[in-house]
């Protein structure tokens, strides 16, 4: 979050918002209840942040969001309470935190649907592999296998490229989620967080 990755901007109240872990820090979602000077209230189903959590919050859509520093004050009813560290600033989609996994997903293409696997994820995008290059020029949509309750996860292709033994790796960059593909998203990347910062601390 430095002065060079974008300029000031403003959050949107009432817009999504993520938690993402910073340190020690658990991750977590809920919506931006208000934002007036250095105080952000996040309106929000489970609080379990402690007092002095530093984390990163990020507001809007994968995409469209802006993000700032901030550290954990108080919780109320419903409600968590977050003194912000740092200028509002546009969510460089690199400054996402990347996670190594392996999501079985089918994805529908002519002539048929895709068979492939999420190798990499963000809350921006994910790299997929598949035995076969991206559709040319439009959109794609991910089905996780394990969870067909959820609705398909749109995204955007950045690009592609060969990746040895018949597979191409497809970089993606998701567009809006549903409300329920965004929160899995996020508790599916808080979730990475935590045991990553586990194996570390082990």
């Amino acid at each position: 979050m430095d002065d060079d990755i974008g300029p000031i901007a403003r959050p949107r109240v009432g817009a999504p918002a993520a938690v993402i872990p910073r340190g020690g820090a658990p991750g977590g979602h809920g919506t931006l209840a208000a934002e007036r000077l250095f105080t952000i209230d996040l309106a929000a189903a489970d609080i379990p942040w402690q007092y002095g959590d530093d984390v990163i919050i990020s507001v809007g859509e994968p995409g469209a969001a802006v993000a700032a520093l901030a550290r954990f004050r108080e919780a109320r009813p419903c409600h968590a309470i977050f003194t912000r560290q740092s200028p509002w600033r546009p969510f460089d989609r690199r400054a996402f935190a990347r996670y190594r996994v392996r999501l079985e997903v089918l994805i529908p293409a002519p002539p048929g649907p895709i068979h492939a696997a999420i190798v990499d994820l963000s809350l921006g995008g994910c790299a997929v592999e598949a035995p076969a290059p991206p559709p040319p020029g439009s959109p794609v949509a991910l089905t996780l296998l394990e969870t067909s309750h959820l609705p398909p996860f749109p995204a955007a292709v950045v690009r592609s490229r060969p990746a040895g033994e018949a597979l191409h790796l497809w970089h993606l960059r998701f567009e809006p989620l549903e409300p329920r593909a965004r929160t899995f998203l996020q508790d599916l990347v808080a979730a990475l967080a935590a045991a990553l910062q586990s194996g570390e601390a082990a």
